[in-house]
């Protein structure tokens, strides 16, 4: 990967996508990524890291008028976008019988339509061979109940990524998802009672979770050179559950 490469990172100030923004930084990449609401997570990151080539922006992925915005700066600023990483999401649990549906459409808008509209007004500023990584989920995969829009919202990311793969080939971008298992990060272990994490622990071959690194590590790998001829593919970080 060269360095000096222009990178986005969508909800980069924690979890995985804070994982990817460390990676690319390590990388020599001049990385952007955005937080909806939590400052003091960006305020954390922003010490924590202490790299001028990061940039932390506002802005909320789900408002279209604000993803406008977001590359417009980024167009005026650095006249590029080499890689995009789209990674920002939420999660709102409940039955299907019981879930209200603006919940229902908050996480579409976040997890789904956010990495759409992303991946729509970046073409024009993105470089020719660039790629873009859509961070999905294994309950796009395998669902689970309780969770039906955010398995939703995955499994629509993992065929959204492969329509743009298409289309997007006119310019040589590469467009690629991936897929992490049970990942404990501060967003995730809100969502499982520790009886069910334990056993999700017990169905995974390898005896232990996915980490963050695990995710950012193939991410970067698909951004890199290294995948110049992988488009389309989703890939499943599982520890060998099947």
């Amino acid at each position: 990967m060269n360095k000096n490469k222009i990178a986005l990172v969508t909800g980069g100030t924690s979890g995985i996508g804070k994982e990817i923004v460390k990676e690319l930084l390590n990388k020599g990449c001049i990385v952007i990524t955005c937080y909806h609401s939590n400052e003091e997570a960006a305020k954390e990151t922003e010490k924590e890291f202490n790299n001028n080539n990061l940039s932390i922006l506002k802005y909320d992925v789900s408002i279209e008028e604000e993803v406008i915005k977001m590359f417009d700066i980024i167009k005026e600023k650095y006249g590029k976008l080499d890689y995009l990483v789209n990674c920002a999401g939420t999660f709102i649990d409940n039955y299907i019988k019981d879930f209200d549906i603006n919940d229902f459409k908050k996480v579409l808008d976040i997890n789904l339509l956010g990495k759409v509209m992303c991946t729509k007004y970046a073409y024009s500023i993105m470089s020719n061979g660039g790629a873009i990584v859509n961070i999905s989920s294994h309950l796009g995969v395998v669902p689970c109940a309780e969770s039906s829009a955010y398995c939703a919202a995955s499994a629509g990311i993992i065929n959204f990524t492969k329509a743009t793969a298409l289309e997007y080939a006119d310019k040589m971008i590469r467009a690629n998802s991936i897929c992490p298992a049970f990942t404990p990060t501060p967003l995730s272990l809100r969502g499982w009672e520790q009886e069910e994490i334990d056993k999700k622990l017990k169905e995974t071959p390898l005896g232990r979770f996915a980490t963050p690194k695990d995710t950012a590590k193939l991410c970067v790998f698909l951004l890199s050179d290294d995948a110049s001829f992988i488009t389309g593919e989703n890939i499943w970080i599982n520890g060998g559950r099947i």
